[in-house]
């Protein structure tokens, strides 16, 4: 049963992220243009990440979530914002901002997925692997998106320099959080929901402010 249940860990950690471009696509007719950006230009965020995280020599424990968390705050995040202000001026829909947050960070679910794979036949794995990892597939496609939907109202409304750091600062504690916390499943889950459900709000509130460059937008 531990096994199928690191198989079932791995694929959805491995297709949530496909499965909800696709949906998102058939569901608004959102272009997929932005979230095969996203895809290629998360590696080198991820890879410079961990270059740079190599190279702390921060013994104190929450120091060194803190300090990770800030580091891939600032790389995703303004990978983010570069991208969509220079490299997707045209994909300019709020559509088109969700389809590219369902998609950024698809490598951390790749190496997730992977992950509990790897722990098929070992008997090390958690009883809980396949709800926590299911819960962080969908937990972490909202929160993406969310953080996304923020930068791009920063774009659209002239507002980066305010946007941009909130979703640095929301990502760095978010990730501080959840290395911190790791062991104690019920904080993480609870804390966690909490965040993204506040980042979920204020982003649902940027996404009703904006206005809307083409017909087929009707909300």
């Amino acid at each position: 049963m531990d096994d199928f249940s690191c198989l079932l860990a791995g694929l959805v950690r491995i297709l949530t992220p496909p499965l909800l471009v696709f949906l998102w696509h058939k569901k608004t007719g959102a272009r997929i243009y932005p979230a095969l950006i996203a895809f290629v230009v998360c590696f080198p965020a991820f890879i410079i990440g961990a270059m740079i995280r190599s190279g702390f020599q921060i013994e104190s424990f929450v120091g060194r979530f803190l300090a990770n968390g800030l580091l891939y705050g600032i790389l995703e995040e303004g990978t983010k914002f570069l991208t969509m202000k220079f490299l997707l001026e045209e994909y300019d829909s709020r559509e088109d901002a969700v389809t590219y947050g369902l998609a950024h960070g698809y490598q951390e679910n790749f190496t997730a997925g992977l992950s509990c794979f790897g722990l098929i036949g070992t008997g090390n794995a958690a009883s809980d692997i396949f709800g926590v990892n299911l819960w962080t597939a969908v937990c972490g496609a909202l929160f993406a998106v969310s953080l996304t939907v923020l930068i791009f109202y920063g774009i659209r409304t002239d507002k980066s320099m305010l946007m941009l750091p909130i979703a640095i600062l929301a990502h760095a504690f978010s990730n501080a959080f959840l290395g911190i916390f790791r062991f104690d499943t019920a904080i993480v889950i609870f804390g966690d929901g909490l965040l993204t459900a506040g980042v979920c709000y204020a982003a649902y509130r940027c996404w009703k402010n904006l206005w809307n460059p083409y017909d087929f937008e009707t909300d």
